[in-house]
């Protein structure tokens, strides 16, 4: 790749039989309101508090409390809950622009005609501008509400998915912006419902009136004062669906055996210390450090690519020996470009390093494929060898699955 010093094609398994199912053993209910709800035959489950309890001991014919320990209430708290497995942001829903759910919601609410048979005019009145107002508080919040509910929580992310968005959103950033939406659902339930009582309790027509149109700028004017955090929820899904959007990282998917497999073509590493990298930099690091990925690392040595056969030495060498455990396949792009004169002025009588970097300069890494896609040179040998290493990375993972400390 232009401008990079060599490029590493990850590749990963993920079984096909795995399916994300999110379940709930609550009744399924539309609306915000409680009262609003109908009873449903289904399975229910019920939440309550833990009570502050107090154990006594009889001492001289007198209740005397017993302080807890800390050690003894430990075993009252939850279970921890195990982390996700990749794909959690592939799982997202679809986020709306602010605008589009606020007008949407404006003209649902304003559809919405009184109770059937109420003859009293101001009775009439108020009740039309009650159920406005709930609509309207309604339209506003179950998205809010169902953003919340299935974007997940950081701290339960897959290791390589909190460091997507550390790095492409920055530290904190992702919980602020949940917290705002929050913020915002919270305080439309909260005045839509303030609003939709007062208009209930008119004793005029007009009063109702004048009650609907103010809850309706009120409820409009909050939402569009924190629409942003909204948008902001929009772009985040937008650069958490990393197969589109990870600026420089390309992912697709393959299938071998029947078995289904996701590549990823990522940048390629220059010659700095880790706390000097940049972003993509750090994404390849993560990649390979939190995901079971088999290498394909491809190095360009013709020296068009921008930095210098010697320092993509350097760099391989600490890559190679820092992730020795992975499954690993090396390929000379590009070969027909290459010189094929020897090595000069390196003896065997040389320094052993110096006679490793005229190797390396002039075919690539021991067993290195070299090929060249303008005249097809070891394309056939990459294929094959592509499909031993995924078919090797299975076992491998299948082995390890198995075993019991896994």
């Amino acid at each position: 790749m232009s401008g990079s010093a060599s490029n590493l094609l990850q590749l990963w398994y993920i079984p096909s039989t795995k399916l994300f199912i999110r379940t709930s053993m609550l009744p399924k209910t539309k609306g915000l309101f409680p009262e609003a709800r109908k009873q449903v035959n289904a399975p229910s489950m019920f939440f309550c508090r833990n009570l502050q309890t107090t154990t006594y001991e009889v001492v001289k014919g007198s209740y005397v409390p017993v302080t807890q320990t800390k050690s003894e209430t430990a075993n009252e708290e939850k279970t921890p809950r195990k982390l996700e497995s990749v794909g959690a942001f592939q799982r997202l829903p679809m986020v709306k622009p602010s605008v589009d759910i606020l007008y949407s919601a404006l003209r649902q609410a304003k559809k919405i005609s009184p109770t059937k048979g109420i003859v009293n005019i101001a009775k009439r009145e108020r009740n039309r501008g009650a159920r406005q107002l709930d609509a309207l508080t309604k339209e506003l919040g179950i998205p809010l509400r169902e953003y919340l509910e299935n974007f997940p929580n950081k701290k339960y992310l897959h290791h390589y998915e909190r460091s997507l968005i550390e790095l492409t959103l920055g530290d904190g950033k992702y919980e602020e912006v949940l917290g705002r939406v929050n913020a915002l659902k919270k305080k439309v339930v909260s005045v839509g419902k303030e609003h939709a009582s007062l208009c209930a309790k008119s004793t005029t027509k007009r009063e109702a009136e004048e009650r609907l149109s103010e809850g309706m700028k009120k409820l409009e004017a909050i939402f569009k004062l924190e629409a942003k955090a909204v948008d902001d929820l929009l772009n985040i899904a937008k650069v958490c669906n990393y197969p589109f959007t990870t600026r420089g990282i390309l992912m697709g998917h393959i299938t071998v055996n029947y078995q289904r497999f996701q590549v990823t073509d990522t940048p390629g590493l220059l010659r700095r210390c880790d706390d000097d990298r940049n972003n993509l930099e750090k994404l390849t690091l993560a990649v390979l450090s939190h995901l079971p990925t088999a290498v394909l690392y491809v190095h360009d040595l013709t020296g068009e690519c921008g930095t210098s056969p010697s320092n993509q030495y350097i760099i391989y060498k600490e890559v190679r020996e820092r992730f020795s455990n992975h499954l690993w396949v090396d390929v000379v792009s590009k070969c027909d470009l290459l010189q094929k004169s020897p090595v000069d002025n390196i003896t065997e009588d040389g320094d052993e390093d110096s006679l490793e970097m005229a190797r390396y300069r002039k075919a690539g890494p021991e067993g290195a494929i070299l090929v060249s896609v303008k005249t097809e040179t070891g394309l056939d040998e990459l294929k094959s060898r592509v499909h031993d290493m995924l078919i090797s990375q299975l076992d491998k993972l299948k082995s390890e699955s198995a075993s019991p400390e896994s």
